[in-house]
C-alpha cells in the first residue's frame, strides 16, 4: 500500500464470539483507489483496530489476508459480509 494511501470508513459489523464477547470490523475504502478495501478488527481490548486483510471489489484477484487471519475459521463470513458492504 502507497504511504499516501487514504481510508474512509463505509460500514461496519460485529459478531459475537461467546461469553459476551464481540469483535467489530471496520470496512474502509481507499481514496486512491475505489475498488481496493481494507477490513480492519477491534476486540475493544484498547489496542484499537488492527489489519485483517485487503481485498478489491469488484474481485480482481485474492483477498491479501494477515498472517493471523489467513485460514482462520471466521475468513470466509467476514470476507462476504465485507464483500456485501463494499459494494453499496
Amino acid at each position: 500500500m502507497a504511504d499516501h494511501e487514504t481510508w474512509v470508513l463505509v460500514e461496519d459489523f460485529a459478531y459475537g464470539i461467546g461469553m459476551g464477547g464481540t469483535i467489530r470490523f471496520l470496512v474502509e475504502r481507499s481514496t486512491v483507489d475505489y475498488d481496493l478495501h481494507r477490513v480492519s478488527c477491534d476486540e475493544g481490548l484498547g489496542n484499537g483496530p488492527r489489519e485483517v486483510c485487503t481485498f478489491t471489489q469488484p474481485a480482481a484477484g485474492p483477498v491479501q489476508w494477515r498472517r493471523a487471519w489467513d485460514g482462520d475459521a471466521m475468513s470466509p463470513r467476514i470476507e462476504r459480509d465485507a464483500r456485501a458492504i463494499a459494494q453499496r
